[in-house]
């Protein structure tokens, strides 16, 4: 009931509610919403930021950063719903499509960033008024109606989208994807083995990855015709501390290479898993270098 009584004094305007004798502090949507967020602070300490905005008679919008993944707070004709429905969505949508196409500019080479991607950065809450509405049950929690039946359309402002865009979502949305590659370049780690399978052409020096593997030299050549070369030479020096790998035409400048490049060159992420490179480790002591399947790189030209 006490719910309820704050449900209806936000979301009616004009009305003053009074539970028990008393008249609830809350004399609009906005105040509504800083109930649930008061005591939410931002990493500097401050109240976090709320983006509020009407959109004409029947639309109120409010937006801020969620660090839960997605959350909402709606309501239609004063009904909450608690499941959402196609009234969010709706503005969901067209919010996460104008930060989108900001993402897509400040990510330029980076993992590719989905749409739900960024809502699960979203902490939404909507107030609007529908023309005979319609729920997928009696309880009302979720509603169905589509929205070219709404009776209105939600246009946000210019501003509303330009502090959207400052709020912190699309960092928050660009420190994620960066997570998010450097997990996946760690998955592309080697490690030091004595046995290596699924290269093709690699011919893998006996001792490598052993505890001799320091003593190893990997020798790049440039194509086949040059590895032929080279491992004929391996029969006059042997194979236990000498290997051969192919390499073809210009090798990708990772320096230079977004993550999403790296990911997707099969030869690098060959090379990585050939020598046991593991993702962020410097090698700077022998005890460094002893995590290698390989000691020394020679380069064939």
């Amino acid at each position: 009931m006490s719910r309820r009584a704050f449900d209806v004094a936000a979301t009616t305007k004009g009305v003053k509610v009074f539970l028990n004798g008393t008249r609830l502090p809350i004399k609009n949507f906005k105040d509504y919403i800083d109930l649930y967020l008061r005591d939410i602070v931002d990493d500097t300490g401050n109240s976090q930021k709320v983006i509020h905005e009407n959109s004409g008679e029947r639309w109120e919008i409010a937006l801020t950063i969620s660090d839960k993944g997605f959350q909402q707070v709606s309501f239609v004709n004063s009904i909450a719903t608690t499941k959402g429905g196609r009234h969010v969505d709706y503005v969901t949508d067209m919010i996460i499509k104008q930060l989108i196409e900001v993402l897509k500019k400040k990510n330029k080479g980076g993992v590719n960033i989905k749409p739900f991607q960024v809502k699960n950065h979203m902490w939404i809450f909507v107030n609007c008024l529908i023309v005979n509405p319609t729920f997928d049950s009696q309880t009302k929690e979720n509603m169905t109606l589509q929205s070219k039946n709404f009776g209105s359309k939600c246009i946000l402002s210019e501003k509303f989208i330009s502090a959207t865009i400052k709020s912190g979502i699309v960092e928050s949305v660009l420190s994620w994807a960066k997570f998010k590659a450097q997990n996946e370049l760690s998955k592309t780690s080697g490690k030091k083995q004595a046995k290596l399978k699924g290269i093709p052409k690699l011919e893998d020096a006996n001792e490598a990855g052993t505890k001799n593997a320091l003593k190893c030299t990997l020798i790049l050549t440039e194509g086949d015709s040059a590895k032929s070369l080279a491992v004929s030479g391996l029969g006059v020096i042997g194979r236990d501390y000498y290997g051969v790998f192919p390499l073809r035409g210009k090798l990708l400048n990772v320096r230079e290479a977004t993550h999403k490049q790296i990911l997707e060159n099969a030869e690098i992420n060959n090379l990585i898993k050939i020598l046991g490179l593991q993702y962020k480790k410097k090698y700077n002591s022998e005890d460094d270098m002893k995590t290698l399947r390989y000691g020394k790189v020679m380069i064939m030209t």
